[in-house]
């Protein structure tokens, strides 16, 4: 874990705890959501797959460059763990030990093509896991559900955060 991420920590343990506070329902959960996918895309190595390894480099892009990510060079990050599920999860037991548990827990960010996205899509894996799945659980499940294999060697990481 590095800087950003253990600020991002704190910002997302105040805004849980702000939520139960006020019950506001979607517009703080969603910017909790927001901090959430922040927090992976600021670990400093993401994972792929040799299809958008291949992809990237027929491009002739640098695959470490987070600017890469776009509708132009159809890639995409995504977090192994949707958010949506993480946070359900630290609504759970929302006290800072627990919350940075999890966090570290589903810290993991593959770079994908938009046509890998779309498998998971269209697999209703958006913004759920596969039926049965708890957190300790592989966190790539919904991946290999859909035939998505990630490649073992992490990816170091540069530039700015890419939502």
């Amino acid at each position: 874990m590095n800087k950003l991420q253990k600020a991002f920590i704190d910002e997302i343990y105040f805004g849980i705890k702000n939520e139960l506070k006020h019950k506001t329902g979607e517009p703080l959960t969603y910017r909790i959501r927001n901090a959430i996918a922040m927090y992976s895309l600021a670990n400093d190595f993401y994972y792929t797959s040799q299809k958008t390894l291949d992809h990237i480099k027929k491009l002739k892009l640098n695959i470490s460059k987070r600017s890469i990510k776009g509708l132009k060079n159809k890639i995409t990050y995504e977090h192994a763990i949707p958010t949506k599920v993480i946070l359900e999860e630290c609504l759970k037991q929302p006290n800072k030990k627990y919350i940075t548990d999890i966090l570290i827990k589903s810290d993991y960010v593959a770079i994908l093509t938009h046509e890998e996205d779309k498998l998971l899509n269209d697999a209703g894996f958006k913004f759920k896991m596969p039926d049965g799945w708890n957190f300790g659980d592989d966190v790539y499940a919904r991946y290999k559900k859909v035939g998505i294999r990630l490649l073992k060697k992490p990816i170091r990481m540069f530039g700015a955060l890419k939502r």
